[in-house]
């Protein structure tokens, strides 16, 4: 018996990792627009219905796939797996590590980066869902270093939502024009290496300041 379930799990999951994947192909070869179950299914080679079972429905497939490129739904069981650990140095650590991970996801997921404009651009709830589930856990991060910065005049969240969008932006932008920004390749090991020690210096000056 223990078998026969061991390989009905297996088989799910590879069906799941299907699926997945062939929103991914679609998505890149066709864009968002051109996403839809018949093709997706067709894709995967596997019975629609299977995409009920697994996934509740299509609307379900597709939310999940945007969850599993999304870095900070990713990033989220890590962090909490050891939250206590983590914010030993008030959140300092994690602060820089974080945008600097980031950073280095945007550059090499073109998936995750289609999907990011796609959020600016489409009203879709999936896109709500997952813009919520970033700042719930914002939210429950920042809570933890409120404290550190309560009777100073540094606004931690405000300067963390401006080095956030500029990491977003930096990303898109040099992958999707090729061009530098204020001079620098960030697509070059070099610029790369600046834009993270950059963010790592500002992260030191905000908490030194305090």
């Amino acid at each position: 018996m223990r078998k026969v379930v061991d390989g009905e799990i297996r088989n799910r999951k590879r069906t799941e990792e299907k699926l997945i994947n062939a929103v991914g192909d679609l998505i890149k070869e066709e864009g968002y627009s051109g996403l839809n179950m018949r093709k997706v299914v067709k894709l995967a080679g596997v019975d629609k219905k299977l995409i009920y079972r697994y996934f509740g429905n299509f609307d379900g497939l597709i939310s999940r796939y945007f969850r599993e490129r999304d870095f900070w739904t990713r990033h989220n069981e890590r962090v909490f797996e050891n939250i206590n650990t983590i914010f030993n140095d008030h959140g300092k650590n994690i602060a820089s590590s974080s945008l600097i991970n980031l950073f280095e996801y945007l550059q090499h997921q073109e998936d995750t980066r289609k999907i990011l404009l796609w959020e600016i651009s489409e009203s879709n709830d999936n896109f709500k869902k997952l813009s919520l589930e970033r700042e719930l856990l914002g939210k429950e991060l920042f809570q933890r270093t409120d404290y550190f910065f309560e009777n100073s005049e540094v606004d931690l969240r405000a300067c963390y939502s401006i080095l956030l969008a500029g990491v977003y932006y930096l990303s898109l932008h040099s992958n999707s024009t090729g061009g530098n920004f204020c001079e620098i390749d960030i697509s070059k090991s070099d610029g790369s290496k600046r834009i993270k020690k950059a963010i790592q210096n500002i992260i030191d000056l905000l908490y030194n300041e305090v």
